[in-house]
């Protein structure tokens, strides 16, 4: 059967529909949601935070990530994210994706479709919930937007190399890792020093630059295929 084709303002009217389900939440800080779960990151969202931490993507992934894998933040013993302080999230400006949109998931297709999940609350929450907004409404206004577009890219990215390389996310040969592809610090200072380009400040700025170098390595690699 021919794979159905969603067109690009087919996607945008289905989303605008998730979005537009009656939703309200007010955070009252009780933190509970910042126990026993699994934060998941990408390489923007790592840049996000080891820039608030003061250190390079690779140092963060090494220091904070489970295994030094890059895939999902490091919790305590007791469960709590490494990050959360007496006052609550020690990142809360750099919060991942997956904090700014509790208590909603967000599920997206390989054609770009979407759909929206809820979180059951913790039975003690002080979190209100309601019906007077939207879901498009919350995440915007959680600056989710962002973080949602740099989601879809590196997914799109990532769906296209295990198409290109297997599974195991490693061309063959002595061709660069997942991991050393996916530090986005290390691979635009390379891209730099090759080039002799200045290397750019903005957060927005390195996440186009290195989405940019990923899809030049990924034609080399279909090219030669």
């Amino acid at each position: 059967m021919a794979d159905v084709f969603t067109s690009p303002a087919e996607t945008e009217a289905q989303r605008a529909a998730a979005r537009a389900e009656a939703f309200e939440y007010v955070c009252n800080r009780c933190s509970l949601c910042c126990r026993d779960k699994v934060i998941q990151v990408n390489p923007y969202e790592i840049a996000r935070l080891a820039r608030q931490a003061g250190l390079s993507t690779g140092a963060f992934v090494a220091r904070y990530t489970e295994d030094g894998a890059g895939a999902r933040l490091t919790r305590r013993e007791d469960g709590t994210c490494s990050f959360l302080g007496p006052e609550g999230c020690g990142v809360h400006p750099d919060r991942p994706l997956v904090c700014r949109i509790y208590p909603l998931g967000r599920h997206v297709s390989a054609d770009g479709t979407e759909r929206w999940s809820h979180l059951a609350p913790h039975p003690e929450t002080k979190g209100v919930y309601g019906v007077n907004g939207t879901i498009g409404a919350y995440v915007a206004a959680q600056g989710a937007l962002p973080y949602m577009q740099a989601t879809d890219e590196y997914a799109a990215w990532l769906r296209r190399a295990y198409d290109a390389v297997g599974e195991a996310g490693e061309a063959a040969g002595d061709g660069p890792s997942a991991s050393e592809l996916l530090d986005m610090d290390s691979v635009i200072a390379a891209r730099c020093r090759e080039t002799g380009v200045e290397e750019p400040l903005d957060t927005e700025a390195r996440k186009a630059l290195h989405l940019a170098i990923l899809a030049e390595w990924l034609d080399e690699i279909e090219g030669g295929a």
